[in-house]
């Protein structure tokens, strides 16, 4: 949970930035497009460290089996979600692709730059030298 602290309300306020620009340029349908976008980002991104950071502390052993799993999970939940929202005739007719797709690429990058600086700031050991004695 400590890695989405300085990510998550960044990211919101990326997401709501454009929000705003959408709305500017595409009305209510750009808004809605906009904030499911960074809201999908936020969704699939932020799911990663709190599903996993608990599993890697129980048992390292399963963590990469369990990761997979969970990756190949989410690749199938984003593409339940990508034919519900664009269903021709369907939510489709009140969310702007365009908008969507800008929220949710800024924000996947925005979500990456501060999780690499995040990463950066931590001082966490690379390896461990064991005792000498």
């Amino acid at each position: 949970m400590k890695a989405l602290r300085p990510v998550l309300l960044p990211v919101l306020a990326v997401t709501a930035v454009i929000a705003v620009a959408a709305g500017i340029a595409a009305g209510w349908d750009g808004v809605i497009g906009a904030v499911i976008g960074g809201l999908v980002v936020v969704l699939f991104l932020g799911s990663t460290p709190v599903v996993l950071s608990p599993l890697v502390k129980a048992s390292a052993t399963l963590s990469l089996p369990v990761a997979l799993g969970f990756f190949t999970t989410k690749a199938v939940a984003m593409l339940v979600v990508l034919v519900l929202l664009f269903d021709v005739g369907g939510v489709a007719m009140h969310v702007d692709s365009r908008w969507f797709g800008i929220a949710a690429i800024a924000a996947s990058l925005a979500w990456t730059l501060l999780q690499i600086r995040a990463f950066r700031r931590e001082r966490v050991p690379t390896y461990d030298l064991g005792n000498s004695n």
